[in-house]
């Protein structure tokens, strides 16, 4: 499957199937605040509520497909489809993949699939076969089945490829992708518009699981 992002914000944008045009999906990321649970709401300013984020992927029809919320800039929540799943239990319990500048986590729904980061990109691994399963394209111009990155920003569009999983849904890869490529811009100190890392992972089961994953490096 290929989408391609209408904007370059991940966290507010269609996804559209670019050999028709057609709507694939739409994400949309909106925040509000919360009163802090020990706050008086009579006297709390806004400054000191806790700003909430929920992302939010509708299918074509416009029906909520799966969700991320955010605590501050802190993932709590994702839900996909009527499954609950704290963040850490959307990756598996292999060792992590770490060495230079590449960030290997594996996948909940295969053991043998892991998701690289790398400061030029995001890819899904069949660490079996080495076989390339999914991609992000950043900033690039499709040429037949090719993609080129170009060396001019917004030149290009953003697109998102995978190959089908029978234990994995549309919906599953499109929530992991969006974890991981936020993990991924501040693990590399990219695009620090979206989310930047300091604030983000600090405290998070996601950030416990880094350092778990850590000990446990091949």
């Amino acid at each position: 499957m290929l989408l391609k992002f209408s904007k370059s914000d991940i966290l507010n944008s269609s996804l559209v199937y670019p050999d028709t045009g057609a709507l694939g999906y739409t994400i949309l990321t909106r925040s509000h605040f919360i009163q802090a649970a020990d706050k008086d709401s009579d006297t709390e300013s806004e400054d000191e509520a806790v700003e909430t984020r929920r992302t939010i992927i509708y299918n074509k029809d416009g029906i909520s497909m799966a969700g991320i919320v955010w605590e501050g800039r802190r993932p709590s929540e994702i839900t996909i489809g009527q499954e609950k799943v704290n963040v850490r239990g959307m990756f598996g319990c292999q060792s992590a993949i770490l060495s230079h500048n590449i960030l290997g986590i594996p996948a909940r729904f295969d053991t043998e699939f892991f998701w690289m980061a790398a400061p030029d990109g995001l890819t899904l691994l069949d660490y079996d076969s080495n076989e390339v399963r999914g991609q992000f394209h950043v900033n690039s111009l499709r040429v037949g089945e090719r993609f080129i990155t170009t060396p001019i920003s917004g030149l290009g569009h953003d697109y998102l490829e995978f190959g089908p999983h029978p234990l994995a849904s549309t919906d599953e890869l499109i929530v992991t992708f969006l974890l991981m490529e936020i993990l991924r811009r501040g693990r590399f100190n990219q695009h620090p518009d979206a989310f930047d890392r300091p604030k983000l992972w600090k405290s998070t089961s996601l950030a416990n699981l880094s350092r778990r994953l850590r000990r446990g490096t091949i």
